[in-house]
């Protein structure tokens, strides 16, 4: 995975997403309206313009000079549609504001580099009206000839909130010449499946903005990771190419049975090369699609715990998994039933705990989200969660292992075990493990995620159950892995007698679901069965994450992937039948 193939050079450049001359939208009059008109309540009438408008279009011209510095952003009501959202205050915030945040930038080969893709955090804290934080993807300089020797800048960006898992995906733009900077303009133009904001929204604004040469980091040090993560991204080809080499009937297959109004990415790995079919928005392709994070929601489970626990079974072996809940977290012991649960029981969902019926069948794969659960969500800190979770969770009248009850709680509470675990080898937490002996190993060089919110940041434990943000490539890249037994570089990252656990097999694997897509569950991973026209029946992995979220792990090097935004759990989204025939169409999958 050491080469960018012409493919996603095309999803990132102007060829892609150019605008015409002369410009009418995002013209450099408009942007450098005086700051004092932007930021105030006649601002909201700021429109949604077409995507191309935000990217160089063809012929553009190189920019003057580079950006370095930060850029700060004012806190500022957006225009959005619907005009008003159902959910106008949660947890004291307005969704319907864009927040105050400093973002430092760099440049490097005309790219504009955020100095952290990390999660900048701004509706999450105390001050503000906003409910927003963020994330920021690498942009692109340039200069037109109609903006009076001003360079123009871009980036996608995503608004999130650090207890949820869903990302509104935008892009924003703004002129700069020396220390001076334009009002930014900017636009959400699709999202996944949201869970406490409850509307589907798109929103404009254009915010208040000024220049300061300082950064928040190491600018050098950002350079240099940017320059590792294109290097090292996954190869991309255009679409066209896969029609090219499929055929258009199968390619029109691939992922055909999604509604149009809830698709936001969709793509397919055919022996080491990604194809991206899509990246909609009502104002045409969303820009930087191959940058853009996507919040995945539970595909974070597998993402993060299980490849944790791959690779620690690797390095230490696989006791990892019967390691005891109680030895890692003191706080479980002398409270009934935590005392029989594994690091295994966690990942395999099957800890016999929770506040759900106490009939095991038929199968009811979901614990409730009743009260328990909600003082959990909302609890900031890793000693908030634990001292909810751990007293109102009870013993099921079954034995761990035995019956799966799907609890985002306790994969959290894995989490928090892993980071136990890694402390006594020297790491600070599990996302430090990660990030140094999974990710960093196979060229993830960033990995955003929601964590909790501690009085020192240094102690802020990710959440692990849903909030990582991954690009497409990220997920093919982690698919790659149970591709190839766990093994990248000729290293062995992950167990590889693990990895084979978990891959495509003609007979089942783990727990019963009860769930017709998708009729079990093994370490993190739901499995659905096929069968292949060449004559077998098979049983294959997938990540999965609320709204309709797959990365699908077929043989012969196939992964499937689809973002989307479903909120009604409807056939039409949740089945993979079109993926699993267009696998089949490519290859011989019993071979």
């Amino acid at each position: 995975m050491h080469k960018i193939a012409a493919g996603l050079c095309f999803l990132l450049t102007s060829t892609a997403l150019g605008h015409a001359a002369p410009r009418t939208d995002l013209s450099a009059a408009q942007l450098r309206a005086p700051a004092a008109e932007a930021g105030t309540e006649a601002a909201t009438e700021t429109r949604l313009v077409e995507n191309a408008a935000f990217v160089a279009p063809e012929g553009a011209a190189a920019a003057s000079d580079g950006f370095e510095g930060t850029l700060h952003l004012g806190e500022t009501l957006m225009t959005t549609e619907p005009a008003k959202l159902k959910s106008d205050n949660l947890l004291g915030k307005d969704p319907a504001y864009f927040p105050k945040i400093a973002i430092s930038f760099t440049t490097v080969n005309g790219n504009l580099v955020p100095l952290t893709q990390d999660v900048i955090r701004a509706g999450s804290l105390p001050e503000g009206k906003s409910f927003w934080d963020t994330i920021v993807q690498p942009g692109a300089v340039w200069s037109e000839p109609g903006d009076d020797g001003w360079n123009r800048a871009s980036f996608p960006f995503a608004l999130m909130h650090s207890i949820e898992g869903e990302t509104h995906n935008g892009v924003a733009t703004f002129l700069y010449k020396g220390s001076e900077v334009s009002a930014v303009r900017m636009q959400i133009v699709n999202q996944t499946a949201p869970f406490y904001v409850e509307d589907r929204f798109t929103a404009a604004a254009t915010l208040p903005a000024s220049f300061s040469p300082e950064v928040t980091g190491d600018a050098k040090a950002a350079r240099q990771t940017f320059e590792a993560a294109e290097k090292d991204a996954y190869p991309t080809a255009p679409w066209s190419e896969f029609v090219a080499k499929y055929g258009q009937e199968v390619a029109d297959g691939f992922d055909g049975t999604i509604g149009a109004d809830e698709r936001v990415a969709a793509a397919i790995t055919v022996d080491g090369t990604m194809y991206v079919k899509y990246c909609p928005t009502p104002m045409g392709e969303l820009p930087y699609c191959a940058r853009q994070r996507f919040g995945v929601w539970s595909v974070t489970k597998a993402a993060t715990n299980e490849m944790a626990m791959l690779s620690l079974a690797q390095k230490f072996g696989a006791g990892i998994y019967d390691q005891k809940l109680v030895e890692l977290i003191p706080e479980a012991k002398g409270l009934e039933g935590w005392d029989r649960v594994t690091l295994g029981n966690l990942v395999n969902m099957s800890s016999a705990m929770g506040y759900g019926s106490h009939q095991a069948k038929p199968y009811t794969v979901s614990d409730p989200f009743d009260d328990h659960y909600y003082a959990w969500y909302e609890a900031p800190t890793t000693a908030d969660k634990l001292a909810v979770l751990l007293p109102a969770a009870k013993p099921y009248p079954w034995l761990p292992g035995e019956v799966i009850r799907y609890r985002d709680e306790d994969m959290f509470l894995l989490g928090v075990g892993l980071t136990r675990v890694v402390q006594k080898h020297g790491y600070a937490n599990v996302w430090d493990y990660l990030e140094k002996e999974v990710y960093g190993p196979i060229g993830i060089h960033y990995a955003p995620t929601n964590k909790t919110i501690e009085s020192e940041p240094s102690k802020d434990q990710s959440l692990m159950a849903y909030g990582y943000y991954p690009t497409l490539g990220d997920m093919a890249k982690l698919a790659e892995l149970i591709h190839q037994d766990g093994k990248f570089g000729g290293k062995q990252i992950l167990s590889a007698e693990k990895v084979k656990e978990l891959q495509p097999r003609e007979g089942h694997i783990g727990l019963p679901t009860g769930e017709r897509e998708r009729p079990y569950y093994h370490e993190a991973f739901w499995y659905s069965q096929m069968d292949s026209k060449w004559g077998c029946a098979l049983y294959y992995p997938a990540m999965t994450g609320f709204g309709a979220n797959y990365v699908a792990i077929f043989p012969k090097d196939i992964t499937t992937i689809r973002i989307a935004k479903n909120l009604d759990n409807t056939r039409p989204s949740r089945t993979m039948d079109n993926f699993e025939e267009t696998a089949d169409a490519i290859a011989d999958l019993c071979e």
